[in-house]
């Protein structure tokens, strides 16, 4: 058989296969009442068994349809109720879902006071406010953000570029999302700016209606980006500016935030107040720091399926409270900017009032390379603090090393020996005070003996295995026995009784 006749009898059989498997498709489409694209009109949505919401782009009133005369529940809204059952978060968000499901749904337009923007992408809603410098976000008003210094901002965030801070040109930014998986398929829905214009903060939210008006919402949001100089946010260097730039990039538009600096609040929160807090989280920064506590707020991990809902409905009420959670959040990134600035700026941290804040403050000084201010504050922390708890140890640790990298070795011995007196079972203490007597003071006797006593203690006390690393105490193992190599060495040099003599004037010095 030629080669053409072997091609017509396979394409043949490949065109029977096909034709089979369409008229399984076609009986199992019937069976089973789907529909598939070619059954729709052109420019039409299928009927759903359900309330169908017909929307205007813009801004028009919302109409109710109905199949058969009947409303039906939505099988999405449905399935959200059981799962809020199920949780036992029936009440946990007040009017996140209309009480009568039969009702006619609100439009969003009518709830806000806010208007449809139009532009060459197309159109997005946008909920614009101006609220007061006296405005205050739990205890702290919104112009302690005018307040931030440049230095203190760089400080917090170990970010030189950030020295020439100026709140007057910073965006502070938060986005509301599909999810937090990332990637093409999660988009942001609201996206939030503020920013200081003379003697007022404005608020901007700009509003995804539906998926088609992200072009129009990222177009307005490249053009009101590039004015300024800093981008604020709270986890938005790990989450917000991906996303954003990935929905930029897909919607073929340059991200107008990549040229500027980022202040990423949450990192600097930790550095100060991790300690303390545990929980760094924006909600529980408020109640503990600002003394802002939410009423009435819609917990952050309903709110995607809140816009969902709102697709499928059309029902703009439950959406209020995912806006006032967004402007929530992004008042308090100004508040907060400014506090913990100014915190800084007071009389060199005195603002810092626990403990575990002013030892923070402490290492964030020396992470930045400030030492002479390590010893400073740290002086003035170890003659106030006379408990000999981990804060104490942690900021003899930093005070030793400040010391060491200003040179100045005497008072670094000092620290350290307070450091070994107090702490004997510290095997990071007694290993820098051995190095010291080993090599500036050449005394390998007393280096061994240092050794020795920490790792006695550690020895005697079961307790600590779990609160040591298993490096920290090799290393110090480690050491020892080198050391008693090296004394080793020096007894086959100069014999048992000339080891004995430089032993004891090592003791007496």
């Amino acid at each position: 058989m030629c080669t053409g006749c072997c091609f017509f009898s396979s394409l043949l059989r490949y065109s029977k296969r096909m034709s089979e498997n369409k008229d399984k498709l076609k009986q199992l489409k019937n069976a089973l009442g789907l529909k598939s694209g070619a059954d729709i009109s052109p420019g039409k949505k299928p009927v759903r068994k359900k309330r169908a919401v017909s929307r205007s782009k813009r801004g028009g009133k919302s109409t109710a349809a109905s199949d058969g005369g009947q409303a039906v529940p939505l099988a999405g809204s449905e399935l959200s109720r059981r799962l809020y059952r199920h949780l036992g978060l029936e009440n946990s968000v007040p009017d996140s879902r209309p009480v009568d499901e039969t009702a006619e749904a609100v439009p969003l337009e009518s709830l806000l006071d806010g208007e449809v923007i139009e532009n060459e992408e197309g159109a997005f809603y946008l909920w614009k406010r101006s609220f007061p410098l006296t405005h205050h976000v739990g205890r702290i008003p919104l112009m302690e953000g005018l307040r931030c210094g440049g230095r203190e901002i760089a400080l917090s965030a170990l970010d030189e570029d950030l020295a020439s801070f100026d709140p007057a040109r910073a965006c502070f930014l938060d986005a509301e999302t599909t999810g937090l998986a990332g990637g093409a398929g999660t988009v942001a829905f609201l996206i939030g700016i503020g920013y200081y214009s003379e003697n007022a903060f404005i608020l901007e939210q700009c509003f995804m209606r539906d998926y088609d008006d992200e072009a129009a919402m990222l177009l307005y949001l490249s053009e009101k980006l590039g004015s300024f100089e800093t981008l604020v946010s709270y986890n938005g260097k790990s989450f917000d500016a991906p996303l954003l730039r990935s929905r930029f990039v897909q919607s073929r538009m340059a991200f107008p935030l990549d040229a500027i600096p980022h202040y990423d609040l949450v990192h600097a929160v930790r550095r100060l107040w991790k300690r303390r807090l545990k929980d760094c989280s924006l909600t529980n920064i408020e109640e503990s720091v600002l003394h802002f506590f939410r009423e009435n707020d819609v917990p952050g991990y309903l709110i995607p399926q809140l816009w969902f809902d709102y697709l499928e409905e059309g029902d703009g009420r439950p959406l209020e409270g995912v806006f006032m959670h967004h402007a929530w959040d992004i008042l308090s990134l100004a508040a907060l900017a400014g506090h913990l600035a100014s915190c800084i700026a007071e009389k060199e941290g005195t603002a810092f009032f626990h403990g575990e804040d002013q030892v923070s403050l402490i290492r964030l000084y020396f992470r930045n390379k400030e030492f002479d201010r390590v010893v400073e504050q740290g002086e003035k922390f170890l003659a106030a603090s006379l408990v000999s708890d981990l804060l104490r140890l942690d900021c003899l640790k930093l005070v030793g090393k400040a010391y060491k990298k200003l040179g100045n070795f005497e008072a670094m011995r000092q620290t350290w020996e307070i450091l070994h007196e107090e702490y004997p079972q510290d095997p990071e203490g007694a290993e820098h005070l051995s190095k010291f007597y080993e090599h500036q003071l050449r005394n390998p006797f007393m280096a061994r003996d240092i050794c020795r006593r920490t790792l006695d203690c550690l020895a005697a006390r079961v307790d600590l295995d779990r609160e040591l690393s298993d490096f920290s105490r090799s290393s110090l193992q480690g050491r020892l026995r080198r050391l008693e190599k090296k004394l080793e060495k020096y007894r086959a040099k100069y014999g048992q009784a000339d080891l004995l003599d430089h032993d004891d004037e090592a003791s007496q010095e």
